[in-house]
Protein backbone atom coordinates (compact mmCIF):
# COMPACT_ATOMS: atom_id res chain seq x y z
CA UNK A 1 0.00 0.00 0.00
CA UNK A 2 1.36 3.41 -0.97
CA UNK A 3 2.02 5.90 1.84
CA UNK A 4 0.19 9.26 1.61
CA UNK A 5 2.19 12.12 0.12
CA UNK A 6 3.98 14.08 2.82
CA UNK A 7 3.43 17.79 2.08
CA UNK A 8 5.64 18.88 5.02
CA UNK A 9 8.58 16.98 3.57
CA UNK A 10 7.96 18.55 0.16
CA UNK A 11 7.82 22.07 1.65
CA UNK A 12 11.08 21.48 3.55
CA UNK A 13 12.84 20.26 0.41
CA UNK A 14 11.54 23.26 -1.57
CA UNK A 15 12.76 25.62 1.15
CA UNK A 16 16.30 24.23 1.17
CA UNK A 17 16.46 24.21 -2.63
CA UNK A 18 15.44 27.87 -2.65
CA UNK A 19 18.18 28.70 -0.13
CA UNK A 20 20.77 26.91 -2.25
CA UNK A 21 19.60 28.81 -5.33
CA UNK A 22 19.90 32.16 -3.56
CA UNK A 23 23.37 31.34 -2.24
CA UNK A 24 24.46 30.27 -5.69
CA UNK A 25 23.17 33.50 -7.19
CA UNK A 26 24.98 35.56 -4.55
CA UNK A 27 28.18 33.65 -5.24
CA UNK A 28 27.87 34.38 -8.94
CA UNK A 29 27.36 38.08 -8.29
CA UNK A 30 30.41 38.21 -6.03
CA UNK A 31 32.53 36.52 -8.68
CA UNK A 32 31.22 38.87 -11.34
CA UNK A 33 31.98 42.00 -9.30
CA UNK A 34 35.49 40.83 -8.54
CA UNK A 35 36.40 43.60 -6.11
CA UNK A 36 39.35 43.05 -3.76
CA UNK A 37 39.79 44.96 -0.51
CA UNK A 38 42.46 44.82 2.20
CA UNK A 39 43.32 47.14 5.06
CA UNK A 40 45.37 47.72 8.19
CA UNK A 41 43.22 46.41 11.04
CA UNK A 42 44.78 48.80 13.55
CA UNK A 43 43.85 51.94 11.61
CA UNK A 44 40.87 54.05 12.68
CA UNK A 45 39.37 54.95 9.31
CA UNK A 46 36.46 56.82 10.85
CA UNK A 47 38.77 59.76 11.57
CA UNK A 48 39.88 60.06 7.92
CA UNK A 49 37.90 62.88 6.33
CA UNK A 50 40.35 64.55 3.91
CA UNK A 51 42.79 63.32 1.24
CA UNK A 52 45.00 64.46 -1.58
CA UNK A 53 46.82 62.70 -4.39
CA UNK A 54 50.43 61.77 -3.83
CA UNK A 55 52.94 63.12 -6.37
CA UNK A 56 53.27 60.69 -9.28
CA UNK A 57 56.39 58.48 -8.84
CA UNK A 58 59.08 58.71 -11.50
CA UNK A 59 58.39 55.10 -12.53
CA UNK A 60 54.85 56.09 -13.53
CA UNK A 61 55.46 59.45 -15.17
CA UNK A 62 56.30 57.79 -18.51
CA UNK A 63 54.20 54.63 -18.07
CA UNK A 64 51.80 54.41 -21.06
CA UNK A 65 49.09 52.58 -19.07
CA UNK A 66 49.18 55.20 -16.33
CA UNK A 67 49.14 58.04 -18.86
CA UNK A 68 46.16 56.39 -20.56
CA UNK A 69 44.12 56.06 -17.38
CA UNK A 70 45.01 59.63 -16.39
CA UNK A 71 43.82 60.93 -19.75
CA UNK A 72 40.66 58.83 -19.46
CA UNK A 73 39.44 60.86 -16.48
CA UNK A 74 40.55 58.65 -13.60
CA UNK A 75 41.20 61.51 -11.18
CA UNK A 76 37.75 63.00 -11.73
CA UNK A 77 36.14 59.58 -11.22
CA UNK A 78 38.07 59.14 -7.97
CA UNK A 79 37.21 62.64 -6.74
CA UNK A 80 33.50 62.14 -7.48
CA UNK A 81 33.45 58.77 -5.72
CA UNK A 82 35.27 60.19 -2.69
CA UNK A 83 32.84 63.11 -2.55
CA UNK A 84 29.95 60.61 -2.43
CA UNK A 85 31.67 59.13 0.64
CA UNK A 86 31.86 62.66 2.09
CA UNK A 87 35.66 62.58 2.03
CA UNK A 88 36.91 65.87 0.64
CA UNK A 89 40.04 66.71 -1.29
CA UNK A 90 42.37 68.92 0.75
CA UNK A 91 44.42 71.17 -1.53
CA UNK A 92 46.12 73.49 0.93
CA UNK A 93 46.56 71.87 4.36
CA UNK A 94 47.96 68.43 5.14
CA UNK A 95 45.25 65.83 4.47
CA UNK A 96 44.30 62.92 6.74
CA UNK A 97 45.78 60.52 4.18
CA UNK A 98 47.36 60.39 0.73
CA UNK A 99 45.91 58.54 -2.26
CA UNK A 100 47.69 56.64 -5.05
CA UNK A 101 46.13 54.89 -8.01
CA UNK A 102 47.33 52.48 -10.66
CA UNK A 103 45.97 50.84 -13.83
CA UNK A 104 47.38 47.48 -14.89
CA UNK A 105 46.80 47.79 -18.65
CA UNK A 106 47.40 44.62 -20.65
CA UNK A 107 50.12 43.07 -18.50
CA UNK A 108 48.81 43.03 -14.94
CA UNK A 109 51.10 43.44 -11.93
CA UNK A 110 52.02 41.58 -8.73
CA UNK A 111 51.54 43.03 -5.26
CA UNK A 112 55.30 43.21 -4.67
CA UNK A 113 55.86 45.05 -7.97
CA UNK A 114 53.14 47.54 -7.15
CA UNK A 115 54.55 48.17 -3.69
CA UNK A 116 57.96 48.85 -5.26
CA UNK A 117 56.46 51.38 -7.68
CA UNK A 118 55.21 53.47 -4.76
CA UNK A 119 58.08 52.56 -2.40
CA UNK A 120 55.68 51.75 0.43
CA UNK A 121 56.56 51.41 4.07
CA UNK A 122 54.79 48.12 4.81
CA UNK A 123 55.65 47.86 8.49
CA UNK A 124 55.14 44.60 10.37
CA UNK A 125 52.83 42.06 8.69
CA UNK A 126 50.56 44.70 7.14
CA UNK A 127 46.92 43.56 7.07
CA UNK A 128 47.84 40.68 9.38
CA UNK A 129 44.91 40.19 11.74
CA UNK A 130 46.09 37.06 13.51
CA UNK A 131 49.89 37.34 13.51
CA UNK A 132 50.41 35.00 10.55
CA UNK A 133 52.51 37.45 8.54
CA UNK A 134 50.52 36.78 5.35
CA UNK A 135 49.17 40.26 4.63
CA UNK A 136 48.22 41.17 1.07
CA UNK A 137 50.97 43.79 0.85
CA UNK A 138 53.53 41.04 1.43
CA UNK A 139 51.93 38.43 -0.83
CA UNK A 140 52.51 37.27 -4.41
CA UNK A 141 48.97 38.05 -5.56
CA UNK A 142 48.76 39.05 -9.23
CA UNK A 143 46.33 41.76 -10.32
CA UNK A 144 44.86 40.86 -13.71
CA UNK A 145 44.89 43.12 -16.78
CA UNK A 146 42.70 46.24 -16.96
CA UNK A 147 42.41 46.47 -13.17
CA UNK A 148 42.09 49.80 -11.36
CA UNK A 149 43.82 49.88 -7.97
CA UNK A 150 43.37 52.54 -5.28
CA UNK A 151 45.74 52.83 -2.29
CA UNK A 152 45.31 54.93 0.84
CA UNK A 153 48.60 55.88 2.48
CA UNK A 154 49.56 57.27 5.88
CA UNK A 155 50.07 61.03 5.80
CA UNK A 156 53.44 60.90 7.58
CA UNK A 157 55.53 57.91 6.55
CA UNK A 158 54.18 56.45 3.29
CA UNK A 159 52.68 53.49 5.15
CA UNK A 160 50.10 51.56 3.14
CA UNK A 161 46.86 51.36 5.16
CA UNK A 162 44.08 50.45 2.68
CA UNK A 163 43.92 48.94 -0.81
CA UNK A 164 40.93 48.39 -3.08
CA UNK A 165 40.83 47.14 -6.66
CA UNK A 166 38.34 46.16 -9.35
CA UNK A 167 38.56 44.88 -12.93
CA UNK A 168 37.36 47.30 -15.61
CA UNK A 169 36.25 47.16 -19.22
CA UNK A 170 38.44 50.19 -19.97
CA UNK A 171 40.07 49.95 -23.40
CA UNK A 172 42.07 52.40 -25.52
CA UNK A 173 39.53 52.35 -28.37
CA UNK A 174 36.57 53.23 -26.10
CA UNK A 175 34.82 56.54 -26.62
CA UNK A 176 34.94 59.11 -23.83
CA UNK A 177 31.51 58.20 -22.46
CA UNK A 178 32.40 54.49 -22.24
CA UNK A 179 35.65 55.34 -20.45
CA UNK A 180 33.82 57.43 -17.87
CA UNK A 181 31.20 54.73 -17.35
CA UNK A 182 33.85 52.03 -16.87
CA UNK A 183 35.84 54.11 -14.38
CA UNK A 184 32.75 55.10 -12.40
CA UNK A 185 31.61 51.47 -12.12
CA UNK A 186 35.07 50.42 -10.92
CA UNK A 187 35.16 53.19 -8.32
CA UNK A 188 31.73 52.19 -7.00
CA UNK A 189 33.04 48.65 -6.43
CA UNK A 190 36.37 49.76 -4.98
CA UNK A 191 34.96 52.21 -2.43
CA UNK A 192 31.79 50.24 -1.56
CA UNK A 193 33.22 48.81 1.71
CA UNK A 194 34.96 52.01 2.82
CA UNK A 195 35.36 52.83 5.65
CA UNK A 196 35.98 49.27 6.87
CA UNK A 197 34.91 48.32 10.35
CA UNK A 198 37.68 47.76 12.89
CA UNK A 199 37.66 44.15 14.05
CA UNK A 200 38.48 44.79 17.70
CA UNK A 201 37.00 47.45 19.97
CA UNK A 202 40.42 48.00 21.57
CA UNK A 203 41.77 49.19 18.22
CA UNK A 204 39.20 51.94 17.69
CA UNK A 205 41.70 54.68 18.45
CA UNK A 206 43.90 56.59 15.99
CA UNK A 207 47.23 55.00 15.11
CA UNK A 208 50.03 57.53 15.40
CA UNK A 209 52.92 57.26 12.92
CA UNK A 210 56.40 57.08 14.29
Amino acid sequence: MLKPFNMTFFRNISFYLAILFILGACSSVSSLIGGRHKHDYAQNFETMQTYNFNPVPDLLSANPDFIFVQNSGSRLAIENAMAMKKIRKERHLKPDFWLNYYFTGEQGITVSQLNEVFNYNLGLAWDDQYGTGKGIANSKHHFSSHTLIIDFVSKNNNRLIWRGSAPTSLRSDDNENDKRTSLNKAMDIILAPFPPENNFESLKTPVFDE
